[in-house]
């Protein structure tokens, strides 16, 4: 599958400003039903029991560290009203990818319902001053070209002084 990489300077990144509609919090393997049902949502596949089974094993390989290591606190959501309408998933060295130690956005989601409101800038914003926290310099995020979204997702790292990398 075809695949780009845009990095971007944290410092860039902890400036942006997204909605404030939505509380922002660390996502953890409890909520790994509600992250397979964003997911199937987000990435407008119909739910049945079959796909459900697939995206909950999917979110449960992204806690094992299969997709890389998770680092403290880097799943991050987006709920309003109590209902999760938005994730970010971060972890460091992938195995698609060579070691680099940099921190990678593998999962940017958000319920059709809520895009257009800035909730994505919102989390990517607040990943990145984790990022910080941990030391890291930039950030990293691994799109699929045949993600409908890709635009919205080029738009925040734009915004974020990004600079493209193969």
């Amino acid at each position: 599958m075809d695949r780009h990489s845009l990095q971007a300077q944290i410092d860039a990144l902890t400036r942006l400003r997204g909605a404030t509609e939505c509380e922002i919090g660390v996502l953890t393997r409890f909520d790994i039903p509600e992250l397979a049902e964003l997911s199937l949502a987000a990435y407008g596949i119909r739910p049945s029991i079959e796909a459900n089974s697939e995206a909950t094993d999917e979110m449960r390989l992204c806690f094992d560290g299969v997709f890389g290591t998770p680092l403290e606190g880097s799943f991050l959501g987006g709920w309003i009203e109590g209902e999760l309408i938005a994730a970010i998933i971060v972890v460091v060295d992938p195995p698609v990818e060579e070691p680099s130690g940099l921190p990678q956005v593998i999962d940017l989601m958000v319920h059709p319902k809520f895009r257009g409101r800035g909730i994505a800038t919102a989390l990517v914003a607040e990943c990145a001053r984790r990022c910080k926290d941990w030391g890291a310099s930039s950030l990293v995020v691994r799109i699929d070209e045949a993600n409908v979204h890709l635009p919205q997702i080029y738009d925040i790292f734009q915004e974020g002084e990004n600079s493209p990398t193969s």
